[in-house]
């Protein structure tokens, strides 16, 4: 059997004033529908590693209504008999689509990668929480704690920093004057995603690193050998084998803190819940360590006397 191809049809536009006359500088479009190419082979990469190349191609002619494009991504299955309900044809098109709702392409913007972002708005999540086949995002503020449910998929196109540089060069035309919005959706009916006003959170989160690694470990005695007591600063900790610095994101200690209810001397020990996050950044490996949960606070170790 020859090879065959499954494919989903999709479209984006862009809008402003400047697009009145349904035209755009080939500057200015061009490089945003080769990014486009690039995020979508990118984020199949990301979240399917074993199966087949993405391919995109525009599909017919460009579009009046601000300045629209249709396109069709296509993904090659190899010769084989193919199901129509559950063989690889299935599968390649359920993966399709699933990286274009897992990027937030499908329409609406209140989904995906795209709505992550937006409802992140420059923040980094308080804590992530893997709860079956969902990730859920928090972040705590002083009056309550704001969540966002993405599914793996989602959570898998969060972490790579190159799948978001494409996106925000698919968003870059929305830097020039006049382009106010980015839209997309299925089969050439498309919902607003973007607005220039919402392109700044977009361009932050291309530059954050790649995650390779975000575990919490639960209940870790460590030792403080320096409270600071000063918003935004880390305490230095100890393990008893490595001593590092950390940022301490649990409210309620630090507001004992403040109030002086909880009060340090030296080599004081905390039971706490430690997540530690490595990520590749331009400059190389960085770990960021943060106390998620400080569940105790001991008195300093007695040592036997001889």
């Amino acid at each position: 059997m020859a090879d065959m191809n499954a494919t989903v049809h999709f479209s984006i536009k862009y809008d402003g004033p400047a697009l009145a006359a349904h035209q755009m500088d080939v500057r200015e479009l061009a490089p945003a529908l080769i990014a486009l190419s690039n995020l979508l082979e990118e984020a199949n990469k990301t979240a399917y590693p074993d199966s087949s190349e993405v391919r995109v191609q525009v599909k017919g002619n460009f579009k009046g209504g601000s300045f629209g494009v249709d396109f069709i991504a296509l993904q090659t299955i190899g010769q084989q008999i193919v199901s129509m309900l559950s063989g690889p044809g299935a599968t390649a098109a359920a993966n399709l689509s699933g990286i274009l709702q897992g990027l937030g392409l499908l329409g609406g913007g209140a989904v995906g990668l795209i709505g992550l972002i937006k409802w992140l708005n420059g923040r980094k999540p308080t804590a992530i929480i893997k709860t079956g086949d969902f990730e859920v995002f928090e972040i705590h503020t002083s009056e309550e704690v704001e969540t966002f449910e993405i599914d793996l998929v989602t959570a898998r196109l969060f972490r790579s920093r190159i799948v978001k540089q494409a996106l925000a060069r698919v968003l870059r035309p929305l830097e020039q004057d006049g382009i106010d919005v980015f839209a997309s959706g299925l089969d050439g009916v498309t919902q607003n995603v973007v607005t220039k006003a919402e392109l700044p959170a977009f361009m932050e989160a291309a530059q954050e690193a790649d995650v390779v690694s975000d575990i919490t470990s639960e209940r870790i005695l460590l030792q403080v050998e320096s409270a600071v007591f000063k918003d935004g600063n880390k305490w230095r900790l100890s393990d008893g084998s490595n001593t590092f610095f950390a940022t301490i994101s649990d409210d309620q200690f630090i507001a004992r803190v403040e109030s002086g209810s909880e009060r340090f001397g030296k080599g004081d020990l905390l039971v706490v819940n430690l997540r530690r996050v490595q990520s590749i950044t331009d400059a190389g490996l960085k770990t960021e360590m943060t106390v998620e949960k400080v569940i105790e606070h001991k008195a300093p170790l007695q040592h036997p006397l001889i």
